[in-house]
C-alpha cells in the first residue's frame, strides 16, 4: 500500500481527487489502485515541557537555568482529534509499504510529517510530493515527478534545529526576564518576536522625540529660447535650514544668465512580477483594509479552494516550466471575468524570461492563479483578494513601460536646480495601460543652452516625523532588517536573507505580539504598550538586535541547503542562552 500523508485534510482531499475512485473512511481516503490518502492538522507534536524532562523545572526557578535539553522528545498534542489522528496515521503506516510524505512545500512541511514517520520508527520506502498549487494539473505533475524523501533530509533538519532553538530560547529567557523584571507579569521572550517588538518601540520612540525642522527650497523661474520652465532646488539632504541663506541664494541668483544642462533619455518602467505574500500583505491592507494575518488567511482558503498557489512565499519570480502555461491561464483569468480591461492586450502577453527565473532550490514560487474558475458562492472578501492576485499576474505578463525622459538643469552657487517630465513611448500597449499613471511633459522646445532667471520663490516645509508601523509597513522592516544593522558583514548577510522571521511566521508573530499586550492597535496602527516599552528597555542588546535573529535565519537556510552542521548550529545556541541569561541577570 502506498500511503499519501498531507500537511491537512483540504490538501488530502485535493491529493485524493487526482484518483478515479475515492472511498472516504475514517480519518483517511481509499483511492484507486492501492493507494490511500491521510492528513495531519499541522505539527500533531509537540515538544516536553519543561517540567517533563525534570521535575526541577517545574518552579520558575533562576538558580535552575539554564533549561538544557540531552535527548529530545516529542508527544502528541492535547487535542482529541489530533490524537485520534495520529492513532489513525499509526495504523496505517502498519500496512504501508510506501509513504508520501505530503507536508507542504517548506521546512515546517517537510518536518511535520517526518517527525510524525519518526515517532512511529518508519524505515520504509518514502517519498516527497511537492504541491504549490492543488488544481488537478499541477497535483498531476506533482504525482507523476516526486521524489526520493531522504533528499529533502536537510530541510527538515533545518525547521528542527529551529523549533529546538525557539523551545530554548522561549523556556529559558522568559523564565529568566519574568522573574527579573516582570512586574508580577509574564514576560514572553522569542528570538523573532522580541526584536520585532523592539522595531515597534524604536519607531513609536522616534515618533514622540521628533523635533521638526523647518526647511526651505528655492524655485527659480527660468526663460529660455524654448520657452519657461520653473526649477527647483530642493534637496533630500543638505536642506537649507536658515531662511537668511535661502533668500541670500534668491537674490543672488535673480537676474542670471545660467547654463543649462538638458538630457533626453529612453527609460523603462519594469512590469511588476507576481506578488509574494508580504507584497500582497500590502496591497491586501490598503485595497481590502486586511491585517496581516488576515491577509494569509485568505490566501489560504484561496489556495485550498485550487484558485491560487501556496501562499506562504517570500519569492515574486516563477519556475521557467510554467511559462508554456501562462497566457492560457491568464486568458482563462479574464474570460472568467476578471480583470476585464486586459482583454484587448492579451496579443500583447508574454513570460517575461526576468521573472520566470526561479532557483531550481527555491522552496516556493511567486503567487499566481491556477487558471480554475472561482465558483459563484466564493465570499466576496475572497473573490476581491483572488482578483488582486490575477491582477498582478496579468501586469507581470504585459511589456514594460517605455518613456522618455527630459531633464533641464543648472548649477548655481554649488547648488542644483533641476526639472523634469517624461512623454509616454508605450502607454496603451504596456502593464501601465492597467496601472494608470499621470505623466506630464518638459514644456521646453528644442535644447537651449543657457536661460535668463527672471524671478526666483522661497518656499517653506517643516520635516515630519517618520509614520507608525502598521502590520504590512511592519512585516516590510522585517523582510528590510539589514537597514537597522551597523556591521557591514552582518549587513551583508542579511540582504541576502529574508530577513526577520519568514513569510510562514511574520504575520504570526504580530499577532503573538498583541495577544501578550507588547503592542496594540489604533486606527490600523501598531503601538507599543508601556508594558512592551518596559520589556525592551530592559531586554539585553543582543535578543533585541535585529541581526542576531536574521543570522540566525541565515544559519537554518545553510542547514537546509547541506552547508551548515546541526549540531554545530546548536551548539551556538547553548552558548547564546547561557549569555542571555548572565545579562539579565545582571540587570
Amino acid at each position: 500500500m502506498r500511503l499519501f500523508i498531507a500537511e491537512k485534510p483540504s490538501l488530502a482531499k485535493a491529493i485524493a481527487a487526482h484518483f478515479s475512485r475515492q472511498t472516504n473512511r475514517d480519518g483517511y481516503i481509499e483511492v484507486s489502485g492501492n493507494d490511500v490518502v491521510t492528513w495531519c492538522y499541522g505539527h500533531l507534536l509537540e515538544s516536553l515541557k519543561p517540567e517533563e524532562y525534570d521535575e526541577k523545572w517545574k518552579s520558575w526557578d533562576l538558580d535552575k537555568l539554564p533549561i538544557r535539553v540531552g535527548e529530545w522528545r516529542l508527544k502528541p498534542r492535547e487535542d482529541r482529534d489530533v490524537k485520534k489522528q495520529l492513532k489513525i496515521i499509526g495504523e496505517l503506516l502498519k500496512k504501508a509499504d510506501t509513504v508520501v510524505n505530503a507536508g507542504d512545500p517548506d521546512r515546517e512541511g517537510q518536518l511535520l510529517v517526518d517527525e510524525v514517520l519518526a515517532y512511529y520508527g518508519w524505515k520504509g520506502k518514502t517519498l516527497r510530493l511537492l504541491l504549490n498549487a492543488t488544481d488537478p494539473e499541477s497535483v498531476a505533475k506533482a504525482i507523476s515527478s516526486m521524489r526520493n524523501n531522504s533528499d529533502f533530509r536537510n530541510l527538515s533538519e533545518a525547521a528542527l534545529c529551529r523549533s529546538k532553538a525557539d523551545w530554548l530560547v522561549g523556556m529559558n529567557l522568559s523564565r529568566a526576564a519574568t522573574k527579573t523584571f516582570g512586574k508580577d507579569k509574564v514576560v514572553s521572550v522569542g528570538r523573532v518576536q522580541t526584536p520585532t517588538l523592539a522595531l515597534v518601540v524604536r519607531r513609536d520612540l522616534e515618533i514622540e522625540n521628533f523635533k521638526p525642522q523647518t526647511f526651505y527650497t528655492l524655485v527659480a523661474e527660468v526663460e529660455t529660447s524654448g520657452g519657461t520652465i520653473k526649477m527647483e532646488h530642493a534637496p533630500k539632504e543638505d536642506r537649507i535650514l536658515d531662511k537668511k541663506i535661502a533668500t541670500a541664494i534668491a537674490a543672488s541668483l535673480k537676474g542670471k544668465t545660467v547654463n543649462l544642462s538638458i538630457e533626453r533619455s529612453k527609460k523603462r518602467e519594469l512590469a511588476p512580477p507576481p506578488y509574494m505574500l508580504a507584497t500582497f500583505q500590502k496591497d491586501a491592507e490598503k485595497e481590502l483594509g486586511l491585517g496581516a494575518q488576515a491577509a494569509l488567511d485568505v490566501l489560504q482558503q484561496l489556495y485550498e479552494a485550487q484558485l491560487t498557489s501556496y501562499p506562504r512565499t517570500d519569492h515574486e519570480r516563477l519556475p521557467p516550466e510554467q511559462a508554456d502555461n501562462a497566457i492560457k491561464i491568464a486568458s482563462a483569468v479574464i474570460n472568467a471575468g476578471f480583470v476585464k480591461e486586459a482583454k484587448g492586450l492579451i496579443p500583447l502577453m508574454q513570460p517575461n524570461k526576468r521573472i520566470y527565473s526561479l532557483p531550481k532550490d527555491a522552496e516556493h514560487h511567486g503567487l499566481v492563479p491556477t487558471g480554475k474558475k472561482p465558483g459563484a458562492d466564493l465570499p466576496a472578501k475572497l473573490m476581491k483578494a483572488y482578483e488582486l492576485v490575477c491582477r498582478r499576474f496579468i501586469l507581470s505578463l504585459l511589456p514594460d513601460y517605455e518613456y522618455e525622459e527630459t531633464t533641464a538643469s543648472f548649477i548655481h552657487e554649488k547648488r542644483k536646480f533641476s526639472c523634469s517630465g517624461e512623454v509616454p513611448i508605450n502607454l496603451q500597449k504596456s502593464w501601465r495601460a492597467l496601472e494608470t499613471k499621470k505623466t506630464t511633459p518638459l514644456d521646453l522646445r528644442g535644447d537651449p543652452k543657457d536661460g535668463k532667471v527672471i524671478n526666483v520663490e522661497v518656499k517653506s516645509g517643516k520635516t515630519t516625523p517618520p509614520k507608525p508601523y502598521t502590520e504590512a509597513t511592519l512585516i516590510a522592516d522585517m523582510r528590510s532588517v539589514a537597514k537597522f544593522v551597523d556591521d557591514p558583514k552582518l549587513k551583508a548577510i542579511l540582504k541576502e536573507t529574508s530577513g526577520i522571521g519568514t513569510a510562514a511566521t511574520q504575520a504570526a508573530i504580530i499577532e503573538t505580539l498583541k495577544k501578550r499586550g507588547f503592542i496594540e492597535v489604533r486606527r490600523k496602527n501598531l503601538i507599543s504598550t508601556p508594558f512592551g516599552r518596559h520589556v525592551v528597555s530592559r531586554m539585553p542588546k543582543a535578543m533585541k538586535d535585529p541581526g542576531v535573529t536574521a543570522a540566525w535565519e541565515d544559519a537554518l537556510g545553510m542547514i537546509a541547503s547541506g552547508k551548515y552542521k546541526p549540531e554545530d548550529f546548536m551548539q551556538r545556541i547553548d552558548m547564546f542562552v547561557s549569555k542571555q541569561i548572565s545579562e539579565i541577570r545582571g540587570k
